[in-house]
């Protein structure tokens, strides 16, 4: 997942793959498959039917994940007589800290961390993890949604919208960020009722033109 393309070429062409690679740029799994957060491992058998699904924080050099995997490719599917989903919920706070410590310029691990404790109520602390990962990886739209919704949960409205603003000119197409910087500026537009109309008409003025 990646909205420029050719960021991912510097990761696919040194290991010489035999399989293809492509790239989500519209964000589209991250819809499919309710995540937030990269990186993640979904392995899918040659049936199709989605076998392992990790969420944040996914990197077979982890002990933990290597053991899941190679249970994964020891089974033999085809004698089961339902699918089997081995589901790994993201990391807990600590893992990530200790991650962290280990690869400290790893952009993602620090969203991940940042995005555990926005979960857990704890805004004040993630808001530095965004930091951080906005300035590890400045093209990373979704870090910069984090930084502005960690500002927003402390009362920061103007710092909020500024970040939430860099998200929307990182990623023109999302309309999550442009929904949420609108219920911001124009709150009156979304409550008590949501007036779809004017978000058709504020869509034109902005210029929007929704992905095919």
């Amino acid at each position: 997942m990646d909205v420029n393309p050719e960021r991912v070429r510097a990761y696919a062409d040194p290991v010489e793959a035999t399989f293809p690679t492509v790239v989500d740029s519209a964000g589209v799994l991250g819809r499919v498959f309710d995540f937030d957060v990269v990186p993640n491992g979904i392995f899918v058998d040659a049936e199709g039917v989605i076998r392992f699904i990790h969420i944040g924080g996914f990197d077979v050099r982890r002990p933990e994940i290597a053991a899941q995997v190679d249970a994964l490719l020891s089974t033999d599917f085809g004698r089961e007589p339902a699918p089997r989903l081995v589901h790994q919920d993201r990391p807990e706070v600590e893992l990530l800290r200790n991650e962290i410590a280990v690869h400290s310029d790893d952009a993602s691990l620090h969203f991940a961390l940042a995005d555990a404790l926005l979960t857990e109520g704890r805004p004040g602390e993630a808001e530095p993890l965004f930091a951080r990962a906005v300035e590890l990886n400045a093209g990373d739209w979704s870090a910069a949604f984090g930084l502005g919704t960690a500002l927003y949960q402390q009362g920061h409205l103007a710092g909020a919208l500024r970040w939430w603003k860099v998200a929307r000119q990182l990623d023109p197409d999302n309309f999550t960020v442009r929904k949420q910087i609108w219920m911001v500026e124009h709150p009156e537009r979304f409550y008590p009722t949501i007036d779809l109309d004017w978000q058709k008409k504020q869509l034109r003025l902005e210029g929007y033109v929704r992905p095919t």
